[in-house]
């Protein structure tokens, strides 16, 4: 059936959901609707072609194609459904593929034994307190991500981008997660945030993380991201601060106990504050 819509109406059609930009693949204009109504994806199929053609909405949040002609008659605009293509409806299918199996591997936190593989020279990253002082352990990490969770799901990105183009897959793929690297030798975390797909001029489709910076955390005490610890406080369990003192020391802080060098062992540390006046250095208190 077709229905009407005014130039007017057209112009200023408004929907409540947030759209991403579109593109067209092939003869067909596909556009990202995600979490959307029914009818949001008409007006969604009206906004993107006023003028008329063929137009498929994707809402991967629904697992969803709607596809729409649209024709333009003296100054109105009608539309109808239309057929959904089947590869279409495909590449939703493997871009939702795609979508689950990243929040299933990356539920609760990616052990670092599942990086270590792809670590290369830094095979050898056992705590996120050196992460968080490191850009090149940051970097290393991202990278060791990118190729594990490529590993998982490159079959299902490369299929959805041959249907649907790179840049449809990576609008449509919007998966709002930070993965919490751990490492349980200390318990401590770095987080990296999921951004989304590339395609190499070669074809291979690759995924991205980027670190979260000031994301490391031990026993949900924040973590230094400068080996010279200047400004830093920290307070919080014993064993997590006993862990930061250790890591002040072995990065050169001179590091006092009521006022005077910090004896050899454990102690029981209850705060801890960095001053970069001269001759201060860190300063835990029993």
């Amino acid at each position: 059936m077709k229905k009407l819509f005014s130039t007017f109406v057209v112009v200023s059609l408004a929907v409540s959901s947030t759209f991403l930009s579109s593109s067209s693949f092939a003869s067909d204009m596909i556009a990202v609707c995600n979490a959307c109504s029914e009818q949001q994806m008409q007006n969604r199929a009206i906004q993107y072609a006023p003028n008329g053609g063929k137009v498929h909405i994707i809402d991967v949040h629904n697992n969803k194609v709607s596809a729409y002609q649209t024709e333009r008659e003296e100054g109105l605009v009608m539309y109808w459904a239309i057929p959904v293509k089947e590869s279409i409806k495909a590449g939703v299918t493997h871009v939702r593929h795609a979508k689950n199996t990243i929040e299933d591997l990356a539920q609760g936190s990616v052990n670092i034994e599942h990086l270590r593989p792809f670590l290369g020279p830094y095979s050898d990253i056992n705590t996120a307190h050196t992460v968080a002082k490191y850009t090149e352990q940051k970097a290393a990490i991202q990278s060791a991500l990118n190729d594990y969770f490529t590993g998982n799901i490159a079959g299902a990105i490369t299929s959805a981008s041959v249907s649907l183009g790179t840049a449809i897959v990576n609008q449509a793929l919007t998966v709002n997660l930070a993965v919490n690297v751990s490492f349980p030798s200390d318990g401590t975390t770095y987080s990296f945030m999921f951004k989304g797909i590339i395609k190499n001029l070669n074809g291979d489709v690759s995924v991205m993380f980027e670190p979260i910076i000031n994301s490391g955390r031990d026993k949900g005490i924040r973590l230094s991201e400068s080996r010279s610890y200047t400004g830093y406080r920290a307070n919080g369990a014993n064993d997590a601060l006993q862990r930061i003192i250790n890591h002040m020391i072995a990065s050169g802080v001179n590091v006092t106990l009521g006022g005077n060098p910090l004896p050899t062992g454990t102690v029981t540390i209850t705060d801890v504050v960095c001053s970069n006046e001269p001759g201060k250095g860190c300063n835990a208190t029993e």
